[in-house]
């Protein structure tokens, strides 16, 4: 009993009382008291007063392999740490539970949603998340369906969306003439954005093809964003030339092509400004104070989305025509 005592004097309460290990929400930590702990507190984890809780590392919100996690230290996790996700020094990385080697598509942007998520062992045998790169994106096509250790056929997560976002700008690039003889700088919109894609390949005076580029930005984002809650939203016509806009202002005024659907007078189109896209809502002309869009998916995500992302209608007979007006966009109050 004396020889106890002794021991509590000399070394104090924190040798008789040492520190328990825990794990908690996949990171290493330790049974201290809350008011200890410059980290997480986790309860129900630890012997003791109900004030010792296993303290883990505070880190930032990440997502790999389809699993929430944390960035914290690698010598923190006690699950799988993936590289490349997380900011700071290479040991900070984003750590998810262990187990299964691939994930859902979250965080992926532009043509790569949806794209099977794997992860593979790089450099000091670190997990990183990758997708295999899109056929198109390839020098050589033939390499997409080789194993990532026969070919050089994947990328990582973030390093996809950064290349999809450059390769939809830099493809096609060129300047067109628009309203009131003004040049734009447009791309070819992508083959999948396309309501008939059998238009790509035309001619922008032969088909409304090509979307300015801070519109084409705009649209990626919205059409990914859709495309993961299940609504595939595509352009039947976007940046329009004069002469385009002359043969729908013919049409209209004729009724004897393009269903004699209303058109702008030439040059004064939005469709000529780079700023407006046709739609496939798919749900006719609206004649009265609310469409009749009730059947098409893609209408009720634009009508509750779409300015979200900078877009609006702004023609009421027209469900369809849509326009990027940027961060000031607001629901019409006929959609």
């Amino acid at each position: 009993m004396i020889l106890t005592l002794t021991y509590l004097l000399v070394f104090g309460p924190s040798f008789a009382l040492a520190q328990t290990a825990c794990t908690a929400k996949n990171a290493k930590g330790t049974c201290i008291a809350t008011s200890s702990c410059s980290g997480t507190s986790v309860a129900g984890l630890c012997p003791g007063a109900a004030n010792i809780q296993c303290c883990i590392p505070k880190g930032t919100a990440c997502t790999a392999n389809g699993k929430s996690g944390s960035c914290i230290a690698t010598s923190s996790c006690a699950g799988t740490s993936v590289a490349g996700l997380c900011p700071g020094a290479a040991n900070i990385q984003c750590c998810v539970a262990a187990g299964g080697t691939s994930g859902s598509s979250s965080g992926l942007c532009g043509s790569y949603v949806g794209a099977a998520v794997s992860s593979i062992k790089g450099n000091n045998n670190v997990m990183y998340s990758v997708v295999k790169i899109r056929q198109e994106h390839l020098t050589n096509p033939g390499i997409y369906s080789s194993a990532p250790t026969a070919a050089d056929n994947t990328m990582t997560t973030s390093t996809a969306c950064a290349f999809d976002k450059m390769a939809m700008l830099c493809c096609c690039w060129r300047s067109i003439k628009g309203n009131n003889n003004v040049m734009y700088s447009v791309v070819k919109i992508r083959q999948e954005h396309l309501t008939n894609p059998g238009i790509y390949s035309s001619a922008p005076t032969a088909a409304d093809n090509t979307m300015t580029t801070s519109t084409a930005c705009a649209f990626d984002k919205m059409a990914s964003a859709a495309k993961q809650a299940g609504a595939r939203v595509t352009v039947t016509s976007g940046f329009r030339t004069v002469a385009r806009q002359e043969y729908f202002w013919n049409c209209y005024q004729t009724k004897a092509c393009n269903n004699g659907n209303l058109a702008a007078r030439p040059g004064t189109s939005k469709h000529g400004r780079g700023v407006a896209l046709d739609l496939n809502t798919n749900c006719g002309s609206q004649t009265g104070a609310k469409p009749n869009c009730g059947g098409s998916s893609v209408y009720q995500w634009l009508k509750n989305n779409g300015h979200k992302y900078g877009f609006k209608r702004t023609v009421q007979s027209e469900p369809w025509h849509w326009e990027y007006v940027g961060a000031s966009a607001t629901p019409s109050s006929f959609t």
